[in-house]
């Protein structure tokens, strides 16, 4: 029951020092570059994404293929809706100082991801849809 407790006080509440963003100012930061993603806790890379568009990015897995997704904002959270996966992917987004992190919106989950590296960069996906 503690645990439950915690992970619903996280994502209803920064953690201590960070401040929620919205979800147009996290774009306006990544929008045209790529950004590296690690567990804030484990500290592993998730993934890689780049922003192509306000409304498009590719994802890519650590070790995984390219996967295009469509970016909406969704009662403030920002949310992917990759082409393979059945469910959004939904985030509150904030900054620690320079740091920007993520939190997964189901409250159950409790995952925070950070932003640990952003570059002008490209993926080099095979197929890129028109931009």
């Amino acid at each position: 029951m503690r645990a439950l407790v915690l992970l619903l006080a996280m994502a209803a509440a920064p953690v201590s020092g960070q401040e929620r963003i919205t979800a147009d100012q996290f774009l306006d930061l990544a929008l045209g570059r790529t950004l590296t993603f690690n567990d804030l806790h484990s500290g592993y890379e998730v993934g890689v994404e780049e922003f192509l568009r306000r409304d498009l990015s590719v994802w890519r897995e650590t070790g995984g293929d390219c996967v295009y997704g469509t970016i909406t904002i969704e009662e403030g959270k920002l949310c992917f809706d990759y082409d393979d996966r059945s469910t959004k992917a939904c985030w509150w987004t904030f900054a620690d100082g320079d740091r920007l992190l993520v939190l997964y919106a189901n409250r159950m989950s409790g995952e925070i991801q950070e932003v640990t590296n952003i570059s002008d960069d490209p993926l080099g996906c095979p197929i890129k849809p028109s931009v």
